[in-house]
């Protein structure tokens, strides 16, 4: 009997760096695949939306489909839809824009005279203008809402800044912050996808490379965790949160599945 019968992929760090694939980790979610465990996708990464991920994962030859993948734009977009939210003025790229817009509701990318809420995502082309605009709202009242605060995010060669730069910019400018966070280490990530999955959290392993959100996402959720070295964590680090696992690769703990 295999001890897991689901695993769940973070991407950023996990699958690729950047726009480069990490070769050992994918083979190594083929090879799952092929043995049938199930296969899904939790990602803090808005700028891309559900399709678009499929897309860049079948590319790679891994099973995907939109309903197996959730993406804190997803989470974010259906928290608001839940609250009753009609528009939002968005900082964010084009992933969020587009789940923002299958919810079904308003995603505004100029400054309107008024928001229901300011959602804010990784966003490359960030500038005074959306800083000002953002505060603006939430000063006014707007529903404030974070898909993540990820400091960073891998990178080859050195980390990129992540949403958590545009988050901390725009609460400093507002004075307060988010309202709720929709990405990991907030477990409703992981909770969509088990739903999705038809899961239980004793079945499933949670692969990522990050302790502050990964891990520690796992751990509130209640499923097990392994620690990949393939992106922000270094080996040799101190691992608090500490994984149920770590391993160099996902190929070091295929074990792991039977």
């Amino acid at each position: 009997m295999s001890r897991y019968k689901y695993v769940l992929l973070d991407m950023d760090g996990v699958l690729w760096r950047g726009g480069e694939p990490i070769h050992v980790n994918v083979e190594a979610v083929k090879i799952l695949a092929s043995r049938g465990v199930g296969v899904a996708y939790v990602t803090n990464n808005s700028t891309r939306s559900r399709r678009s991920y499929v897309e860049r994962l079948k590319a790679l030859g891994l099973p995907a489909s939109a309903s197996t993948i959730v993406t804190s734009g997803y989470a974010a977009s259906i928290y608001m839809r839940l609250r009753g939210v009609s528009t939002a003025y968005v900082v964010g790229e084009e992933g969020l824009f587009e789940e923002v817009g299958l919810a079904g509701i308003e995603p505004l990318d100029t400054c309107p005279g008024k928001a229901d809420a300011v959602v804010v995502g990784l966003d490359r082309g960030f500038n005074y203008g959306k800083l000002d605009c953002a505060a603006r709202h939430v000063r006014r009242g707007a529903l404030y809402v974070a898909t993540n605060t990820d400091s960073t995010l891998p990178h080859p060669g050195e980390p990129k800044p992540g949403a958590g730069a545009m988050v901390a910019a725009i609460s400093v400018a507002a004075g307060r912050n988010p309202d709720f966070t929709a990405g990991k280490p907030n477990p409703w990530l992981v909770e969509l996808a088990l739903e999705a999955l038809g899961a239980e959290p004793g079945e499933v392993l949670l692969v990522g490379d990050r302790l502050d959100t990964d891990v520690e996402a796992g751990r509130r959720a209640g499923v097990d965790t392994l620690l990949v070295f393939t992106g922000v964590t270094a080996p040799g680090s101190s691992l608090d949160p500490e994984p149920t696992h770590t391993a160099r690769s996902l190929m070091d703990a295929l074990h792991l599945f039977g």
